[in-house]
This record gives C-alpha cells, structure tokens and sequence, in this order.
C-alpha cells in the first residue's frame, strides 16, 4: 500500500512539473511545498506546507504542530504581487484540538478580496508570480462568545493574538 501511495504521489509530482506547450488544454500549474516554521525563530520547523497555483488562483495545505489545544487559531494569505503590493487575506480557521496539531486547507481566487484585512493591495492579482507567506495566527482560547470571529476574523482576540508560525512560498 504505502510503495503504491508513494508511486501515485510521484507521477504526480512529474505531471506538474512537466511545462504545457502554449498550445496545450490545461491551465498553467506550478506546486511547491514548504517547511512552516516559527515566526521567533525561523530556523525551528514544526511543518511543511503545499502550495498549488494556476493562472485562475491558489490552493494550500498546511500541517503543523506545537499549536496550543483549545485555543482559536487562523491561517492568513499574506500575497505580495510581483508590482510590489502586498494584501494579506483570510485564508482558513478553526480550534486546535488536543494534540496541539493542525491541518488547514484554503483557496484564493485572483481578485478575490473577500477577508481583506491590511496591505496596500486588496486582492490577488497574478497566482503564478506572487510571493505567499501563509502565516499561522493564534487567537487564544477559544470563547464561545466570539468563537466564529475568532476563527473567520484577523481581530477577534482572547485576550491577545499573535502571529506564531509562517511558510513561504516564492514563485517558480
């Protein structure tokens, strides 16, 4: 099974990274994956995430550890475009659970600006040329009061947030 899962997951990789002539019928498509580590110290992995992109957007997965359990924890797009400005936008959201670890999945369509949050871009302007940092961002305990601003929101704190773990993600 896990020589067949290996197997599977390779020709995959080579389709990716196999370019597509300009007359071919799919979408441009690059991947990579990157090691999450903490903002504190970044030599410190705790991490790997993916990252997906197409001329129409982004996708992302995120596995992590060292999260605090119970506590209210988001995943921020942080996309600086290749003119320079950068948009950080909502990308993902829930509660860590007790083993401290999380996965996150997300994706960001170009000139999506929905969960804008700062930046002196709105949106995702080119998926292909962006540079994205995702950045993990801890909210603190949950609370049932404001939980669902806690995990959908950049502000809602319990009683401080902090930006705790980053991955970054250049383009190819």
């Amino acid at each position: 099974m896990t020589r067949k899962l290996l197997a599977v997951l390779a020709l995959m990789g080579l389709l990716v990274a196999l370019p597509l002539s300009p007359a071919g019928a799919g979408p441009r498509v690059a991947q990579t994956t990157s090691a999450v580590t903490l903002i504190s110290d970044p030599s410190f992995v705790v991490g790997s995430s993916t990252l997906t992109r197409t001329d129409s957007g982004l996708a992302f997965t995120l596995q992590t550890t060292g999260l605090e359990p119970g506590h209210a924890v988001t995943v921020w797009w942080m996309a600086t475009n290749p003119d320079g400005g950068t948009a950080v936008l909502y990308a993902a959201g829930r509660v860590v659970g007790g083993t401290g670890t999380g996965t996150f999945a997300g994706h960001l369509a170009v000139g999506d600006s929905d969960g804008w949050v700062m930046g002196d871009d709105t949106t995702l302007e080119d998926a292909l040329g962006a540079t994205v940092t995702l950045v993990v961002r801890d909210h603190g305990p949950g609370r049932a009061d404001i939980l669902a601003e806690q995990i959908h929101t950049f502000g809602a704190c319990n009683p401080a947030c902090t930006d705790r773990q980053m991955s970054v993600h250049s383009p190819s």
